[in-house]
């Protein structure tokens, strides 16, 4: 089972990688789905983030 700090791990390479090859990428060389990887790894990263009872903090 995954950690959640392994998720969010997996989440900013993806993003990372994603947001490489759009930029790499020449103007008439792009693809729809890099950016949908892009748009869906954020989306995954900002889940897990708002969702996260283990970052947040404890209230005394």
């Amino acid at each position: 089972m995954l950690t959640q700090m392994d998720r969010l791990t997996i989440y900013c390479v993806l993003c990372f990688i994603t947001f490489c090859s759009l930029v790499l990428r020449s103007p008439d060389n792009t693809s729809i789905f890099a950016l949908g990887g892009l748009i869906a790894a954020a989306l995954g990263l900002w889940f897990e983030l708002t969702n996260s009872p283990e970052l947040e903090e404890e209230e005394h």
